[in-house]
């Protein structure tokens, strides 16, 4: 067999039929170092089920002396040492974690994985890797005094190493220094209060996923009698995760050792902020009432009025509660102190909800940046849930967030740059690159894109996430900017290796199992945008030989993922529409040019085909209006009304659509539904239209009232009619006789035929009248001399 096939047996999991292919070829070429690397990991991954002993026994009889084959041939072979190492430290620790020790590495081997590992030392970039191996094997020797000298040596060389790289610097520098930590206090080779000072001197630069080192920490510091070192390690904990139970069991038992040290004399202002997070969190572990921590809060209060945490937590409670107005007072007094990111926005959000108005007051915040991020997620989430906000207030609103945003991002870039703030495990690169995007979202909402789109572009440099890529390539589309989108998709595209093809595949593959699925989590699959916007690329580039059929492709196979989930729930609709919407515009565009009839024939058929989709027929009852069949336009504007979902539909498109039905209506002699139309929506309707659009929205109104012999409402109608038409300073026009005829048969089929013969002579006076006008003074009964009295 072939060595690509053999690789290729490998990689698809048949390791049976590799380790019988790739035995057979060592026995003609015995010096084929990765064969000899990969049969070793082959034979570790059959037995991997089987648990952590058996893993033992095939790492003792062939994978060690598999890979030892290979280094005999080539020694400093990277990936061969590292497997070596990785495989046999693993294992070792695995089996130690489930109190079965085995080793691999002893007292007569030692000097051979030693050296091993000094090997990638001395390969630049597997140095880390060998560093961190030969702590392990010292550890694992129980040799303090060759592991001290390396973790100090490792330490100097992580701190030069990674000197331009702080997330890197911190993780490595924190792995060593926590181990030598460990070591000096087991052995005692320095005293406890030198202990805890070199605990101190370089803690903030400690980062851990690891939450019991923190507590362990705490712990040196308690038993050398430094309550405030043990204090910032457990503060620092309490930013982590804090999900696990032992975690939960550890914060409470501290509140309880800070409960007898306070009452013992112990005063740190953050041991107050401790106390009470505790508090608000834990009390049922506590076994303390839900609102114990307002009640302490408020006691401190009065006990420390210059503090800032009593505040914090009393504004949080009441924040919490709904009671949005009492918490204000508060949060001012907090600010007058101390402001964090946190309670400032649950100042904006009080205000808001308590006097309608925005706090548009942005301190300058000391928190780290990954707080900074996440409170303006929070202010972001707040506005977004908003249902009824002015433009004036969203604007206002958004460029709030915007600004703790770009907070965030200076802070970020102090952070990693300037190297301010305490080092933090979770506000690493990766979390610098969120806030560019989320930044870059917040610059698009006030329509600043080419910030935006700079903005997304500097995020790939810290991680390479797709959403980046959406929000840059959202920006250039919106700039109309054809030729960097296309090189921004090209370097998606690239990325993610992504086609309309895979999206087929994975749509089968969701079908196949939907009876069983649960797809209330469905996600539209954000790559449909992409597909849009290169879409808008070759339409506008005119990179595309075949545009109206690589649209049309491209529209059927999004409308037919809803077809095949139509559970996707508003949240990812949105997305849904978002993309659809794209197509529609380019193939509206597309087919424009072409005559009337080919494009009711087009949309006809798209309806017909995709009876549940909206835009065919928006368009359609558009199209229909042009050729004045009314017949037609009131049952597509109806069945767009009952395909357009409510949460999603533009206002302006609603307006229009309600427009159009009840002139079909009035054109259709259906006066009475019309008319139940009008008045349902006309309140709403004045909202939403301009006065230009508003009129003629009227002027149906007032017509199919009449119809309907309902003088009062006519009367009321022309009012506000007569009052727009004033306000503007408008001359008489064709809509002012149309409104003013209707009056005038309002009040013919009311009886009040003097008014009515008035109105129409109002009419009549114009050379150029509606023939209409002729057509009642012809056929009207003229006013007797009793018209004017009621019996």
């Amino acid at each position: 067999m072939e060595e690509k096939n053999i690789y290729d047996l490998f990689y698809s999991g048949e390791l049976d039929l590799f380790i019988i292919e790739g035995e057979n070829q060592l026995k003609q070429n015995d010096q084929d170092v990765p064969l000899w690397t990969h049969l070793a990991v082959a034979y570790h991954d059959q037995v991997f089920y089987d648990g952590h002993e058996a893993i033992f026994d095939i790492i003792q009889e062939k994978m060690i002396p598999y890979l030892q084959k290979a280094l005999q041939v080539e020694p400093e072979n990277e990936t061969t040492l590292y497997h070596m190492l990785n495989y046999v430290l693993g294992n070792q620790a695995s089996l130690a974690q489930i109190n079965r020790p085995r080793k691999h590495i002893n007292e007569n081997n030692k000097d051979q994985f030693i050296g091993y590992a000094k090997k990638l030392i001395e390969i630049p970039k597997m140095a880390p890797y060998g560093y961190g191996f030969l702590a392990d094997i010292y550890e694992s020797l129980q040799d303090d005094t060759a592991l001290l000298a390396l973790l100090d040596e490792g330490i100097g060389y992580f701190n030069e190493t990674f000197k331009d790289d702080r997330e890197a610097a911190d993780q490595n520098f924190s792995i060593f220094w926590m181990k030598k930590i460990y070591l000096l206090d087991r052995t005692k080779q320095i005293s406890g209060t030198a202990l805890t000072a070199l605990i101190g001197e370089q803690f903030d630069r400690f980062v851990t996923g690891s939450e019991m080192q923190y507590v362990d920490l705490a712990e040196i510091a308690y038993e050398n009698k430094d309550i405030d070192l043990a204090l910032k390690a457990l503060l620092k904990l309490i930013k982590g995760d804090n999900s696990a139970a032992h975690i939960h069991a550890e914060l409470v038992k501290w509140h309880g050792r800070f409960e007898e040290l306070i009452a013992d004399g112990y005063e740190n202002p953050e041991v107050f902020y401790y106390q009470l997070i505790i508090e608000r969190n834990y009390s049922e572990d506590i076994g303390i009432p839900l609102d114990y921590y307002y009640l302490h809060a408020l006691k401190l209060i009065d006990e420390y009025p210059d503090l800032y945490a009593g505040y914090h937590f009393a504004a949080a409670y009441l924040y919490d509660d709904g009671q949005h107005q009492a918490a204000l007072p508060y949060l001012h007094q907090l600010g007058e102190r101390q402001w964090n990111a946190t309670s400032w926005r649950r100042l904006v959000e009080c205000t808001y909800l308590t006097t309608g108005e925005v706090y548009t007051q942005v301190p300058t915040f000391n928190d780290l940046p990954r707080d900074l991020y996440n409170e303006a997620i929070h202010l972001s989430d707040f506005v977004d849930s908003l249902d009824t906000l002015s433009a004036e207030d969203t604007l206002a609103l958004r460029q709030l967030y915007l600004a703790v945003y770009h907070q965030a991002y200076d802070a970020f870039a102090a952070y990693f740059e300037q190297g301010k703030y305490e080092s933090d495990y979770f506000g690493g690169n990766h979390n610098r690159a969120m806030n560019c995007n989320n930044l870059a979202i917040a610059l698009k909402n006030v329509d600043l894109l080419e910030e935006s789109y700079q903005i997304a572009t500097e995020g790939l440099n810290y991680s390479d996430f797709e959403e980046l890529h959406q929000t840059r390539t959202d920006a250039l589309s919106k700039l109309e900017d054809y030729e960097r989108l296309k090189e921004a998709l090209i370097l998606y595209f690239d990325t993610y290796q992504v086609t309309l093809r895979d999206l087929d595949e994975m749509r089968d593959e969701v079908m196949e199992d939907q009876s069983t699925e649960d797809e209330s989590d469905l996600v539209f699959p954000s790559c449909y945008q992409m597909f849009v916007y290169q879409l808008e690329v070759n339409y506008h580039l005119g990179l595309s030989s075949d545009i109206q059929g690589e649209a049309q492709y491209l529209l059927e196979h999004i409308y037919q993922f809803y077809i095949n989930h139509p559970t996707l729930n508003d949240y990812h609709y949105r997305d849904f529409e978002a993309a659809k919407n794209g197509v529609e515009g380019i193939i509206y565009d597309i087919l424009e040019p072409n005559d009337r009839d080919y494009r009711i024939h087009y949309y006809s058929d798209m309806a017909q085909q995709y009876p549940h989709e909206a835009q065919p027929q928006y368009i359609l009852m558009q199209l229909y209006n042009e050729i004045s069949d009314y017949s037609a336009i009131v049952a597509a504007a109806q069945t767009y009304l009952k395909n357009k979902k409510e949460f999603i539909i533009d206002a302006f498109d609603k307006a229009k659509t309600l427009y159009l039905i009840i002139k079909g209506h009035y054109f259709l002699s259906e006066f009475r539904s019309g008319a139940e139309v009008f008045q349902r929506h006309d309140a709403w309707v004045a909202t939403v239209m301009d006065p230009e659009d508003y009129v003629l929205w009227l002027k149906f109104g007032i017509m199919l009232l009449a119809e309907q012999e309902n003088l009062a409402e006519v009367n009321r109608n022309v009012m506000v009619f007569n009052g727009i038409y004033a306000q503007n300073e408008w001359g008489y026009d064709d809509d002012c006789e149309s409104v003013k005829l209707a009056e005038a048969l309002v009040n013919y089929k009311t009886g009040n035929l003097k008014k009515a013969h008035s109105l129409l002579n109002e009419v009549l006076a114009y050379s150029d009248h509606s023939v209409l006008a002729d057509e009642y003074k012809r056929t009207w009964k003229k006013p007797g001399f009793l018209s004017n009295f009621k019996f």
